[in-house]
């Protein structure tokens, strides 16, 4: 029985999700690096099947997947909590730096966005040295989601914690309750962050 509500929910995801304009794969333009600062949130719409579960789940949001920009020998990079996109063989599900360009490639990103928190840059760039530190202690990711445990994170959870040790609370206390057939509990999504007022977009595509 569980294997046939697994096998229903793929079908009704793969008929109802919602796209990005159209979902096609389209050509990047030259991504604008001088309008980025330190701190910046990368959002984007993957293109795996997870993805889309994380899209349809989220009511609210466009986007299932976010990073933090930060600038490391002259070119930006974002520093995400990902699993299932290894560097080599063998490597674990983890917080990663990986340039811009990779992180929003045709075949990892649909769509996506950029924005700033805009009360103060000093405390974003911080935030971003913050999730850069963490990442360099090679916290793993967390399959488990739990926002009580910062042993492990998953994407937004890094970027919750990393704005919240500069006093910013990106979320404001917004969280989501699913009870789908194959994702039951309580997650922090993407759109619990973007939802701030405080986020301005500075760039996206397509």
């Amino acid at each position: 029985m569980r294997k046939l509500s697994y096998t229903l929910f793929i079908l009704w995801v793969s008929c109802v999700c919602p796209s990005c304009h159209n979902q096609e794969k389209t050509g990047r333009q030259t991504l604008p690096a001088k309008l980025f600062s330190d701190g910046d949130l990368a959002f984007r719409r993957g293109t795996g099947f997870m993805s889309r579960i994380v899209v349809e789940a989220d009511k609210n949001g466009t986007y299932s997947h976010v990073g933090i920009l930060k600038k490391m020998e002259g070119e930006w990079h974002v520093i995400h909590a990902v699993p299932g996109e290894p560097e080599f063989k063998g490597d674990s599900d983890r917080v990663k730096i990986e340039p811009l360009t990779r992180f929003f490639s045709p075949e990892r990103a649909v769509c996506g966005e950029i924005v700033r928190w805009g009360k103060d840059s000093l405390a974003a760039a911080r935030a971003a040295q913050t999730a850069l530190l963490v990442a360099r202690r090679g916290v793993l990711f967390d399959h488990n989601y739990n926002l009580s445990d910062s042993t492990k994170m998953y994407c937004t959870e890094l970027i919750e914690f990393a704005y919240r040790k500069e006093g910013i609370d990106l979320s404001e206390g917004r969280i989501t309750h699913l009870n789908l057939p194959v994702v039951r509990g309580t997650y922090l999504m993407p759109s619990d962050l973007l939802l701030n007022k405080h986020l301005k977009t500075i760039y996206d595509f397509p």
